[in-house]
């Protein structure tokens, strides 16, 4: 295993932070476009990953160098024994969510269980440090949280 450095994620890293610069900021004006966005980006993402753990399930990790100690001993130890375990339900759930936000016009509750979803996700890839493209997952999280719906008022009815 090689030992992976920051120079060598640092285009992946850029990327990641602009795009989540500009859909953070295109949340606090359009937010409906930004939650529309990142539906069809986790469903992209729940392919690839998909893909990827078919064709290639060793790379997931060699983010383990990048990430804080207790998440480096987690990937060493059970995860690198079989990433498919965790990897393949995480873009299912991806591909759900995705789709969820895409087409969200059903429920607010489905679309506040997958923006909340989606916040816990994020804050939980910070653990994978630089190799997730640290801080971009916390503007992620931001994103959701400014997508989430607004409150309405609602009339009561009174008899």
């Amino acid at each position: 295993m090689t030992k992976a450095t920051f120079p060598e994620y640092f285009p992946n890293w850029a990327v990641s932070n602009l795009v989540g610069l500009l859909l953070l900021a295109i949340a606090f004006y359009i937010p409906a476009f930004s939650r529309k966005s990142w539906g069809l980006l986790m469903i992209l993402a729940s392919v690839v990953n998909a893909y990827i753990m078919a064709t290639d399930p060793g790379c997931y990790i060699e983010f383990g160098v990048l990430a804080v100690p207790p998440m480096q001993r987690f990937i060493y130890s059970r995860y690198y024994a079989r990433p498919e375990l965790i990897v393949l339900p995480i873009a299912f759930c991806q591909f759900l969510i995705g789709v969820e936000l895409l087409f969200d016009e059903r429920s607010p509750r489905l679309r506040k269980i997958a923006l909340g979803s989606l916040i816990i996700f994020f804050i939980g890839l910070v653990f994978l440090g630089i190799g997730s493209a640290f801080p971009s997952s916390l503007l992620y999280a931001l994103t959701m949280a400014k997508c989430w719906p607004k409150l309405t008022k609602t009339k009561s009815k009174v008899d």
